[in-house]
């Protein structure tokens, strides 16, 4: 599902509140603080998942979706 919302550019553009709407609540989490959304995916793709997958969001000065991307930690 998350490979579509960044292969599609679903994000783009989109206020903090659609995303919400559309992924639900950020991760009240400590990782990745800044960003301005973070979202955990579970564990890292592939055969050896050591680490966990995240979505991370920023936003522009407008409060329009400027950034994302898959990370791990």
């Amino acid at each position: 599902m998350v490979g579509a919302l960044i292969w599609h550019g679903y994000l783009d553009g989109k206020t903090k509140d659609e995303v919400v709407r559309m992924l639900g609540p950020n991760c009240e989490c400590e990782y990745f603080s800044d960003w301005d959304l973070v979202y955990w995916l579970g564990p890292e793709r592939g055969w050896l998942s050591l680490d966990s997958e995240w979505l991370v969001i920023r936003f522009d000065s407008a409060g329009k979706v400027a950034e994302y991307t898959l990370v791990t930690d």
